[in-house]
């Protein structure tokens, strides 16, 4: 019985990235009728929803065209000034903004540093997202698993992170996956254990 209750948990965690893709398309075809049946309620008329959903589709191209090609857009420098000018809205919509295009490369030049710092206690390794940086001080975004958007942000001395190279995307990667994905395996272990041995010496 306990072989046969093996079995089946791990056949089902070997489907699980399966059915959580199936899970996102299922969401994202959901989200699609949703909004196409809402414009057709205020249209009532296939043909002009089907035009109106085309050209929403062309305007999200256009927008991420302009954005790749020339790094900006003229609609969404627009939006911006149009948001940043309304007191009750600035913060949230200028936070939002930030975070948005830190998870989407775009923060910094397009590159986002990631450090080790010990978390939520000593000798306890977590990757953070380095946010703001200033005077040997650094604000870090600590995020948690499997969400990497979901997480906490400290304010700790620089010289308690350690330095690597992975990318945001390789430790998103390492996050979601539950340490399941572990890039450049030998370089973070390496740096911990110098840390370590510094730190007795």
């Amino acid at each position: 019985m306990k072989a046969l209750i093996r079995y089946i948990f791990v056949g089902a965690l070997s489907l699980t990235p399966l059915v959580v893709v199936l899970i996102l398309v299922n969401f994202i075809k959901s989200l699609g009728i949703s909004a196409y049946l809402r414009l057709y309620n205020i249209t009532d008329s296939t043909s002009i929803t089907v035009v109106l959903a085309l050209l929403i589709l062309s305007l999200f191209a256009v927008l991420g065209y302009s954005i790749e090609r020339y790094g900006r857009s003229m609609i969404v420098t627009l939006i911006d000034r149009i948001f940043e000018s309304i007191p009750a809205i600035r913060t949230v919509y200028s936070i939002f903004k930030k975070l948005a295009n830190m998870f989407a490369g775009k923060d910094d030049g397009g590159k986002k540093e990631v450090v080790l710092v010990e978390y939520p206690k000593e000798d306890v390794w977590v990757p953070a997202y380095v946010l703001n940086r200033y005077e040997g001080v650094v604000v870090l975004f600590v995020p948690t698993s499997p969400n990497p958007t979901s997480g906490y942000t400290v304010i700790v001395q620089e010289h308690l992170c350690i330095s690597v190279s992975l990318t945001l995307e390789e430790a998103s990667s390492f996050i979601i996956s539950m340490g399941a994905d572990f890039p450049k395996r030998e370089e973070l272990t390496q740096k911990i254990k110098e840390r370590t041995l510094t730190r007795k010496a």
